[in-house]
């Protein structure tokens, strides 16, 4: 008898039998982890395979409770060994990232284990890869400790103390988000290992966080990234030099896990961005007038420091500027005319560069020396990027203005390419890797069209399977026939029935509910409308913005069973409860997106010059995605069961609902009207 394992003429038949082995009916994956077999699973794990054989692009849309985690894991660890390759896996959320690292990957290595003819791939190795700001640096902090960076105060120095105390006894990967509570990003930007002092010459790995880790990096099978990290390194030339194939690594191949995130990321992470807050403090850094410390303090002459002074304050006249005459009383501007801006903000920073420069040649300290270098990189590149706003440079991008921060008072100035179809063609799809991307939301009506135009994706191998739960049978649907519109004249009786509608459909139910809310107006009024009420009968009301992280939510949600829990934004997709403690889902408006935003006014506009609808080539297929993502909320094992309350009216009344009723994983769904509702 042949093992699974000995290679044959093409190489290539060995790897899918393998997958076959693991995945079929009866198969490992059911012996050793004591799972039920799930067709779809199968299919998606073969499909990963075969397009990695054949150095092809897959597009593999997977229904929840697939199992798609180790659809992809499993064949693209075994592809990876096999021929030497890396294989980067990239996820949008943290809580994916952890699934990965603390389920999914341990329940690989398991199966590897179960039986001797896989112990050849049981030894895989996997690393977590993230931004070089994240890890310590151990020179950093012994500098900042000896005092040689001249800007801490008390509290810092306590803070710095505290960092060395957990960087001596408890720190694993060394980086910010590991110690408990994390530091100010202010001080983490003085000791993390963003800069010249961390370097293969001056750092050994078994001191130094980051080469440790870059060593398991490059040594890992199975890299695991964010979308953001890997944009962000795209846009910064991050990758192979040469010929060299791949797109992070040499060789590598991708797995795109949400890939429906995919275009909004890669248009955040391949654009500008420069803060207010991050301009001043980066100039506060190299010399704080009011506390008379900072890097140049030091190193520098009084020249210098007068120079930072004068950019100090000629950036928050520049900024309070933008505040006052620009901005207004909006919070946010397209950018689409030059000369909007002064330009006096550009000597005093320009004069900050040639003193940083100077200081780089005549300083004869090597430690001080890099710090200078590297705080001259930063200034260099502040400056192009404002002289890019500036000039509004690129025809293909979108720029803007806009106020964060809890009192609005930042200002930031941002860039987007309106497309970023040619961009990842270019820096994805055109190298020789395969490119694997899956996402429960990827497709409208099984068509995958719209995305493939969005990302530049030409070639690729489709295919869609199906969820294998019954939401026939445990899935409840109801729709509101006549609520009132979101839009309508009328808000106060707007709002007064959504409060209303929430309450007498959560209030008496077995069981927890979310209800997803596309604005926090809307979400903040019914909160502490129902708040007080609701605590009168020993139930708890939580709302995301009010004190407690989505993962502090969940599991108040998990812990108590029966709480109402209202959210936006984030909770439409990755959030999950599964079992009783989630109930129901109410979707209180279809989640279009904001018009207004200026992205969406540029690509609106290319699109009109087209002579096409944004509002169907855009709008339509976003919000049925995220329509779908919350949906998806509801029921997440076999034995889930619950009810989808739909309080927009809309979806019955316009034309446009059709897109969205298709969509329904059950379509028989109920009707119903206020008076039932309310017990009227």
């Amino acid at each position: 008898m042949i093992s699974v394992l000995e290679s044959n003429e093409t190489g290539g038949t060995n790897e899918v039998s393998i997958v076959h082995r693991i995945f079929k009916d009866g198969g490992t994956l059911m012996q050793a982890l004591d799972f039920d077999h799930r067709p779809e699973q199968t299919k998606m794990a073969e499909a990963v395979v075969k397009s990695l054989q054949h150095g092809e692009h897959l597009l593999f849309e997977a229904g929840t409770g697939v199992g798609k985690s180790l659809a992809y894991l499993i064949p693209s660890i075994i592809h990876a060994q096999k021929n030497n390759r890396p294989c980067v896996v990239a996820t949008n959320t943290i809580s994916l990232q952890e699934q990965l690292l603390e389920k999914d990957i341990p329940s690989v290595r398991q199966i590897f284990e179960s039986e001797e003819i896989y112990q050849p791939f049981a030894d895989f190795k996997s690393a977590l890869l993230v931004g070089k700001a994240n890890y310590l640096c151990n020179n950093r902090l012994h500098r900042a400790l000896r005092g040689q960076t001249d800007f801490l105060d008390g509290v810092q120095r306590k803070e710095l103390e505290r960092i060395l105390e957990w960087c001596n006894d408890g720190a694993v990967e060394g980086i910010r988000q590991e110690l408990s509570p994390p530091p100010s990003s202010i001080l983490w930007d003085q000791v993390n290992a963003d800069s010249s002092l961390c370097s293969n010459k001056r750092c050994h790995p078994d001191h130094c966080f980051y080469r440790r880790a870059r060593a398991r990096v490059e040594n890992a099978n199975l890299v695991i990234v964010n979308h953001s990290l890997l944009f962000a390194l795209l846009g910064a030339g991050f990758g192979p030099e040469g010929d060299e194939g791949g797109v992070l690594f040499p060789d590598d191949f991708i797995v795109f896990d949400e890939a429906h995130e995919m275009p909004d990321v890669a248009s955040d992470h391949l654009g500008l961005s420069i803060s207010s807050w991050a301009l001043e403090t980066f100039l506060r850094r190299l010399y704080n007038p009011r506390r008379g410390k900072g890097l140049l303090k030091m190193a520098g002459r009084l020249s210098d420091l007068e120079a930072v002074e004068y950019a100090i304050q000629a950036v928050d006249e520049f900024f309070q500027f933008l505040h006052i005459e620009t901005l207004g009383q909006k919070d946010r501007m397209r950018l689409v005319e030059k000369g909007r801006m002064p330009m006096e903000i550009f000597p005093p920073l320009s004069l900050v560069l040639r003193k940083l420069v100077e200081l780089g040649e005549s300083c004869h300290e090597e430690t001080s020396k890099l710090e200078i270098k590297d705080q001259t990189k930063r200034m260099q590149s502040y400056i192009n990027g404002l002289s890019e706003i500036f000039e509004l440079k690129n025809s293909d991008a979108v720029y803007w203005l806009e106020r964060t921060g809890k009192k609005n008072q930042i200002i930031h100035m941002r860039s987007a390419p309106i497309k970023v179809a040619e961009i990842l063609r270019e820096e994805l799809f055109s190298k020789q890797s395969s490119i694997i991307m899956t996402s429960a939301t990827l497709t409208r009506k099984g068509k995958s069209d719209s995305f493939k135009e969005e990302v530049g994706l030409d070639n690729v191998t489709e295919c869609v399977v199906q969820s294998p739960f019954d939401y026939e049978g445990n899935m409840q649907v109801r729709i509101m026939s006549d609520f009132p519109e979101p839009q309508g004249k009328d808000r106060s009786t707007y709002l007064k029935c959504l409060v209303r509608s929430i309450d007498a459909s959560s209030r008496y139910l077995e069981g927890g509910t979310l209800a997803l809310f596309t604005n926090y107006a809307d979400l903040e009024y019914c909160y502490h409308n129902l708040n007080s009420s609701w605590s009168k009968i020993g139930r708890s009301v939580y709302a995301q913005g009010q004190g407690f992280s989505r993962s502090e939510l969940r599991s108040k949600m998990m812990e108590e069973g029966d709480v109402l829990l209202l959210g936006a934004e984030s909770f439409w997709k990755g959030f999950d409860a599964k079992g009783p403690c989630l109930s129901q889902v109410i979707i209180t408006r279809l989640p279009f997106e904001n018009p207004g935003h200026p992205v969406m006014e540029a690509k609106t506009e290319r699109l009109t010059a087209e002579g096409k609808s944004s509002f169907m080539e855009i709008t339509i297929p976003k919000a049925v995605i995220r329509f779908r993502q919350g949906i998806g909320r509801l029921i997440r094992s076999h034995t889930d069961v619950g009810d989808l309350l739909i309080l927009d009216s809309r979806i019955l009344q316009k034309r446009y609902g059709a897109h969205f009723l298709s969509e329904l994983p059950n379509a028989n769904y109920k009707l119903e009207r206020i008076s039932e509702v309310f017990g009227e």
